[in-house]
């Protein structure tokens, strides 16, 4: 091997290990918070608490609660009552009002009463339809954590991989330079694929970014269905997307209660409906009931024509209407009412399954991805370094060609982006996971712990405990 060669590689390891490396490593962590204060630093939780706060469904669901119970109140009221007036028996030869003893001015007043126990059954009916909406709201604030916090953890990925990606640069920057020294001594035949060779894998690599930075726009203006994004974004959100949201990332832990899913707000919802059901039987089963109405009516009559006094009338009298024919109609409606409420029950029952399963699914897969860590934490992540240590041996030693120290270099850039999806993911399905089992957003919120990921001496991809912790320095051997 030519001297010129252990040179160059020498160089390469001093600038990744030694000294002047930790310099640079320092300077990029100032540089980055610096870029972080200048950023917005989202964190998982506030983002959160900021769509909850501000959902218009949530107050939608407010409104029709209050709808809701206005019906109530209209609806389990007596009907008002009818007034009547009446130019009653006036004749139509002469119309004269006082030449029959028969003519009359009459004024009347009627009042209906309901059937049975229907304004106690209606008002019940409309204050349980109410309270499914408290519910309602209950799992859309979960419903709102699950998917609000998905897009921030795909924001969160977007954004380190393209800062991982950035990161990792410099190592085939170096190797470019060295393979153009190379080529420049004129010391190697292959030295001028090897330029090209090492400036393909930084296009890829800039293309990759792109790609990244795709996907983070994405997150981010889908997270401004939820979130109201700052002004200032719009203006400039290549700059001040950086660091959109917080450096680190939160881990969440599993909820697993007993009878969970019973309590679930959805289903909680369903039995208030099933109950409702129950008293919509009963209303109907009034209509077997007779109607009463009441009236009363009093006549004014005038004196005879001679100056005989004639007496007014006073009438008094009950109406109501006898159900004998129901096979058409009341029986017809107890049994839709019946039907409805069966429905409901089977509904709950297909509620119930598509809930455990939704969870088992979610329980199932997280298993595979906390295996898939534990091999990349344990075996592929280690072996991949000393994979790039040894081509970096066996090239000094020229027994390795650029192209195996360059395809060493692309392995450990791409498992770090797989352990950062791995670890992304796990707490993704954790969060979809616990929708599953929070009774309330309270609930859900106390399972969100945001973690430290920033170290000042080293920038690497590591995972401990489920959760990947991302540093301020490079990791070299």
């Amino acid at each position: 091997m030519s001297t010129l060669k252990r040179t160059i590689l020498l160089t390469i390891a001093v600038l990744q290990f030694g000294p002047s490396a930790s310099a640079e490593t320092e300077s990029k962590a100032e540089t980055e918070t610096e870029a972080e204060a200048n950023g917005y630093g989202y964190t998982l939780e506030s983002t959160l608490i900021m769509a909850i706060e501000n959902d218009p469904w949530l107050k939608k669901s407010q409104y029709k609660e209050k709808s809701l119970l206005s019906q109530s109140q209209s609806q389990s009221s007596l009907p008002d009552p009818r007034a009547s007036i009446n130019l009653a028996n006036l004749p139509v030869d002469d119309f004269s009002y006082n030449s029959q003893p028969m003519t009359q001015f009459k004024l009347g007043i009627s009042q209906a009463f309901a059937r049975g126990d229907s304004l106690e059954l209606k008002l019940d009916i409309k204050k349980l339809q109410a309270r499914v909406e408290p519910n309602l709201r209950a799992n859309r604030k979960t419903q709102l954590i699950m998917m609000v916090g998905a897009l921030w953890l795909d924001a969160y990925k977007a954004q380190h991989s393209i800062s991982l990606i950035n990161d990792k640069k410099y190592l085939f920057e170096e190797l470019r330079d060295a393979a153009e020294i190379n080529y420049t001594s004129a010391l190697s035949k292959s030295s001028q694929q090897e330029i090209i060779r090492a400036d393909l894998e930084l296009a890829k690599l800039d293309d990759q970014v792109t790609v990244y930075s795709d996907q983070l726009h994405a997150a981010i203006r889908q997270l401004g269905e939820y979130v109201k994004l700052p002004q200032s974004y719009f203006i400039n959100n290549e700059a001040n997307s950086v660091n959109f949201v917080s450096r680190s990332l939160p881990s969440v832990t599993l909820l697993n209660k007993a009878n969970a899913l019973q309590q679930h707000p959805l289903v909680k919802a369903i039995d208030q409906n099933i109950e409702s059901s129950q008293k919509m039987v009963e209303l109907q089963e009034q209509g077997y009931k007779p109607q009463f109405m009441v009236n009363g009516s009093y006549a004014f009559r005038e004196d005879a024509p001679n100056g005989m006094e004639r007496p007014d009338f006073f009438s008094l009298g009950v109406s109501f209407d006898i159900p004998l024919f129901t096979e058409n109609k009341q029986d017809q409606d107890v049994k839709a009412a019946i039907y409805d409420k069966e429905a409901k029950r089977e509904e709950k029952a297909l509620l119930l399954n598509q809930l455990m399963a939704a969870y088992n699914t979610q329980l199932s897969r997280l298993e595979r991805l906390q295996q898939r860590q534990e091999l990349y934490n344990s075996s592929i992540y280690p072996q991949v370094k000393l994979q790039g240590q040894a081509s970096m041996t066996a090239y000094s030693n020229n027994e390795a060609d650029f192209a195996e120290l360059v395809r060493a270099r692309i392995d450990e850039v791409n498992v770090q982006l797989t352990v950062l999806d791995i670890a992304v993911e796990i707490e993704k399905v954790k969060l979809r996971a616990n929708y599953y089992q929070s009774n309330n957003s309270s609930e859900f919120l106390a399972q969100i712990r945001t973690q430290s990921s920033v170290s000042k001496e080293h920038r690497t991809m590591t995972i401990d405990n489920n959760s990947l912790s991302t540093t301020s320095g490079e990791s070299h051997e």
